[in-house]
């Protein structure tokens, strides 16, 4: 498949993009100009066509490999890319350097002032990695502690809308960083399984969220009742924590089966049946709910699937 596009909208990503070997197909997409603080960026050994224009304003990339793809075109009259090791541009035999010379097919020795400048980047990332694993322990150590503090120390508000025994400690001391099944706009999902065997989708709101965005949420998605909307189970929330506990959905997301490793497994009849489901669940927002609910964020990550891919929209 192609690149996702949606890769341009992570605002920390300033080191290093590695999308290497994963058998990518059609161009890059134009929104990854707007990677302005990104250092080292590898496309090598995929299927990529197009030209490289997309990457002409990457004022820091200190290194780029997009080796082994289809690409065509002349570079980009940039200083970096004049500077380009051609081992670097090797494999695309459309592509072309500013006197018009073809880049050989031929595997190139790099210079040994490039080495050196490689070997200087490379020393300087595997750093600032280990810098920021250290600081990623850290701060889940941290997290850990907060959690234990805030369960043993913060008295909870908490309402159920269906008949299932549940210990907020239980689900407090469950979101770690290991449980996390994906993000969206306002949280992090978690997947809990408490003491008697049920396992729950648990989102934690941003920290950012007011009280009153979070009453609004509850109070919409505790009025929704639609079989193709995520149900909503109840909610928990203090002074520090607003947590949303939804049914756990174990088929994953439309985008993952569409795109992930259950990628074409799904029949031409299934994915109308998904498409169907989801129409009547924007259906039922927009004309049976009163007022009318405006989803504003509809896309196959937000697309659940139940049993048999039943699909469920999600935020």
């Amino acid at each position: 498949g192609e690149i996702p596009k949606e890769l341009s909208l992570i605002p920390s990503l300033e080191i290093s993009l590695n999308l290497s070997f994963n058998h990518f197909s059609g161009e890059i997409p134009s929104q990854f100009s707007s990677l302005s603080k990104l250092g080292v960026l590898d496309l090598s050994h995929n299927k990529l066509s197009g030209n490289l224009d997309p990457l002409s304003d990457l004022q820091n990339l200190v290194s780029l490999n997009v080796s082994f793809n289809s690409f065509s075109g002349k570079l980009p009259n940039t200083p970096f890319f004049h500077k380009l090791p051609l081992s670097d541009l090797a494999e695309n035999e459309g592509l072309y350097i500013a006197r018009d010379d073809v880049i050989p097919n031929n595997r190139i020795e790099t210079k040994s002032h490039e080495k050196s400048v490689m070997k200087s980047v490379m020393s300087i990332l595997l750093s600032t990695s280990a810098v920021l694993v250290l600081l990623t322990v850290y701060v889940l150590i941290r997290s850990h502690m907060a959690n234990k503090s805030l369960m043993e120390n913060e008295s909870w508000e908490v309402t159920l809308y269906q008949k299932f025994e549940l210990s907020i400690d239980d689900i407090v001391l469950n979101l770690t960083s290991s449980n996390v099944i994906g993000t969206g706009s306002s949280g992090v999902v978690y997947k809990v399984t408490v003491p008697n065997g049920e396992t729950l989708a648990v989102k934690k709101m941003w920290s950012s969220e007011e009280s009153g965005a979070f009453n609004s949420e509850i109070q919409t998605l505790g009025s929704i009742r639609h079989k193709n909307i995520i149900r909503l189970l109840g909610w928990g929330s203090n002074r520090n924590l607003k947590l949303l506990f939804y049914d756990y959905l174990p088929n994953g997301s439309l985008s993952s089966l569409l795109h992930g490793s259950g990628k074409g497994k799904a029949e031409w009849e299934t994915r109308y049946d998904v498409i169907l489901g989801v129409a009547h669940a924007l259906s039922y927002l927009h004309h049976d709910c009163v007022p009318a609910i405006m989803h504003g964020d509809v896309k196959a990550m937000n697309v659940l699937l139940g049993h048999g891919y039943q699909p469920y929209l999600a935020d």
